[in-house]
């Protein structure tokens, strides 16, 4: 018997129901799309559209693929992220709605005369290319310890017109210098405590660079080493923006207390009330 998409589609929901995925029919129409090259509307408009072997023997592997769990992002390539669609692989965290709060709280704090900005761990360069594309009147830098992680970045930076504006720096933000005084320095560092890796969803865990999700014993490495770092780097009155675990936020604000530089520290929640992304201005001589 022939199978077309809508009999296609009803069997990778089911499958995926079966696994246990969140959004099987969802899951499946973007699957789908993806191994066909149509859109979800076209889906529906060529629904009696009967399937040749080779996509269907393909349609089939990529819904293997998400019942053991690897996103659905990992299996198109792509992931959107701000209204834009940015090339993904297991060599990049996928972007996560929640990182849009640290770049909205950025565009807040953002000063007219605000000149060079620093992303540090730029992963797939989400944060800087959507910067650049929103201030077109700043240069930006992006710093990544992976030089395969950093190739996507440049990708992506490339696909938004916005490469030429970006600085890429392959480095290890915690031991090299980060070259340049900046008006504002933003970071989505690793923050999941070592501990808890094993705990997250298997999309999570399987799938994403653990490099990308480890923030040592306590998940709070990172911020105490970039915290420091930053202040010798900010300009006097520039603003350092940081993602935060929905529970480190004390813990944070710990670490900036205890530096004594920094002034108008304010804590962030996403659109689900955690505490998300964690302000913090540099003090001038002036106050």
């Amino acid at each position: 018997m022939d199978t077309n998409i809508n009999s296609f589609l009803n069997w990778s929901q089911d499958q995926l129901a079966q696994a246990g995925i969140f959004s099987p029919r969802l899951d499946s129409e973007i699957i789908l799309g993806h191994t066909l090259k149509l859109s979800r509307i076209d889906l529906r408009i060529h629904s009696k559209r009967v399937l040749n072997e080779s996509e269907k023997t393909l349609g089939e592997i990529n819904i293997q693929r998400r019942r053991k769990r690897e996103p659905v992002s990992k299996i198109v390539g792509h992931q959107e992220f701000w209204s834009l669609d940015f090339i993904v692989d297991g060599n990049v965290l996928t972007p996560r709605p929640e990182t849009e709060i640290l770049i909205e709280t950025a565009l807040n704090c953002l000063s007219p005369f605000a000149s060079k900005i620093l992303d540090l761990g730029t992963g797939s360069g989400i944060i800087a290319a959507v910067m650049a594309k929103e201030v077109p009147g700043c240069q930006f830098s992006a710093l990544e310890i992976d030089p395969k992680t950093l190739s996507i970045a440049k990708e992506n930076a490339a696909r938004h017109g916005v490469a030429d504006r970006i600085k890429f720096i392959c480095a290890d933000m915690r031991k090299e210098d980060w070259s340049g005084i900046y008006s504002m320095i933003v970071s989505n560092p690793p923050y999941i405590p070592s501990t808890d890796i094993h705990k997250l969803m298997p999309e999570v865990h399987n799938y994403e660079p653990i490099k990308a999700l480890d923030g040592g014993l306590k998940g709070l490495d990172f911020y105490q080493d970039i915290i420091p770092m930053a202040r010798d780097r900010l300009e006097d009155n520039g603003y350092l923006i940081l993602e935060i675990g929905h529970s480190q936020a004390s813990e944070v604000i710990t670490i900036l207390d205890n530096l004594s530089c920094y002034k108008n520290v304010e804590v962030i929640q996403d659109y689900s009330g955690y505490d998300r992304v964690i302000k913090a201005q540099k003090g001038s001589p002036n106050g």
